[in-house]
Protein backbone atom coordinates (compact mmCIF):
# COMPACT_ATOMS: atom_id res chain seq x y z
CA UNK A 1 0.00 0.00 0.00
CA UNK A 2 1.10 3.20 -0.87
CA UNK A 3 -0.20 6.61 -2.20
CA UNK A 4 3.70 6.61 -4.65
CA UNK A 5 4.93 9.81 -2.82
CA UNK A 6 7.99 9.22 -0.99
CA UNK A 7 7.90 8.90 3.09
CA UNK A 8 10.51 8.77 5.69
CA UNK A 9 8.91 5.91 7.41
CA UNK A 10 8.08 3.51 4.35
CA UNK A 11 4.21 2.16 4.59
CA UNK A 12 5.24 -0.90 5.02
CA UNK A 13 6.88 -0.18 8.01
CA UNK A 14 4.08 1.76 9.56
CA UNK A 15 1.38 -0.84 8.98
CA UNK A 16 3.30 -3.07 10.86
CA UNK A 17 2.65 -0.91 13.67
CA UNK A 18 -0.97 -0.66 13.05
CA UNK A 19 -1.86 -2.62 16.55
CA UNK A 20 0.70 -1.05 18.94
CA UNK A 21 -0.66 2.63 17.81
CA UNK A 22 -4.21 1.82 17.77
CA UNK A 23 -3.88 0.44 20.82
CA UNK A 24 -2.22 3.22 21.98
CA UNK A 25 1.14 0.99 23.16
CA UNK A 26 3.12 2.61 20.70
CA UNK A 27 6.15 4.95 22.23
CA UNK A 28 6.13 8.24 22.09
CA UNK A 29 8.87 8.30 19.13
CA UNK A 30 7.09 5.55 16.97
CA UNK A 31 3.35 7.22 17.66
CA UNK A 32 5.52 10.61 15.89
CA UNK A 33 6.81 8.96 13.01
CA UNK A 34 3.31 6.59 12.49
CA UNK A 35 0.92 9.94 13.24
CA UNK A 36 3.21 12.17 10.60
CA UNK A 37 2.89 9.14 7.74
CA UNK A 38 -0.83 8.94 8.80
CA UNK A 39 -0.88 12.87 7.99
CA UNK A 40 0.88 12.62 4.49
CA UNK A 41 -0.16 9.28 3.59
CA UNK A 42 -4.29 8.80 2.04
CA UNK A 43 -3.91 5.14 2.03
CA UNK A 44 -2.50 4.55 4.95
CA UNK A 45 -4.56 6.74 6.72
CA UNK A 46 -7.87 5.09 4.93
CA UNK A 47 -6.64 1.75 6.11
CA UNK A 48 -6.17 2.60 9.58
CA UNK A 49 -9.61 4.24 10.21
CA UNK A 50 -11.06 1.04 8.53
CA UNK A 51 -9.18 -0.98 11.28
CA UNK A 52 -10.59 1.36 13.88
CA UNK A 53 -14.00 0.94 13.28
CA UNK A 54 -13.52 -2.56 12.86
CA UNK A 55 -11.73 -2.77 16.75
CA UNK A 56 -14.55 -0.68 18.02
CA UNK A 57 -17.63 -3.28 16.57
CA UNK A 58 -15.61 -6.15 17.96
CA UNK A 59 -15.25 -4.24 21.02
CA UNK A 60 -19.12 -3.29 21.27
CA UNK A 61 -19.79 -6.60 20.24
CA UNK A 62 -17.80 -8.26 23.27
CA UNK A 63 -19.00 -6.09 26.05
CA UNK A 64 -22.84 -6.88 24.99
CA UNK A 65 -22.24 -10.49 25.30
CA UNK A 66 -22.42 -12.02 29.02
CA UNK A 67 -20.39 -14.95 29.69
CA UNK A 68 -22.56 -17.85 31.24
CA UNK A 69 -21.73 -17.72 34.91
CA UNK A 70 -20.66 -21.65 34.45
CA UNK A 71 -18.31 -20.94 31.96
CA UNK A 72 -16.88 -17.65 33.61
CA UNK A 73 -16.69 -20.16 36.70
CA UNK A 74 -14.86 -23.06 34.53
CA UNK A 75 -12.29 -20.89 33.21
CA UNK A 76 -11.49 -18.79 36.34
CA UNK A 77 -11.15 -22.47 37.72
CA UNK A 78 -8.22 -23.72 34.83
CA UNK A 79 -6.11 -20.32 35.12
CA UNK A 80 -5.98 -20.30 39.13
CA UNK A 81 -4.83 -24.51 38.59
CA UNK A 82 -2.63 -23.36 35.56
CA UNK A 83 -0.86 -20.50 37.86
CA UNK A 84 -0.55 -23.10 40.64
CA UNK A 85 1.06 -25.50 38.74
CA UNK A 86 3.77 -22.93 37.37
Amino acid sequence: MSCGNHHDVPCVEVLSLMWVYIDDEIDDGHRIEVTVHLQECPPCADHFTAEQIVQARIRKCCTETQTPQELRARIVEQIQAALRSN
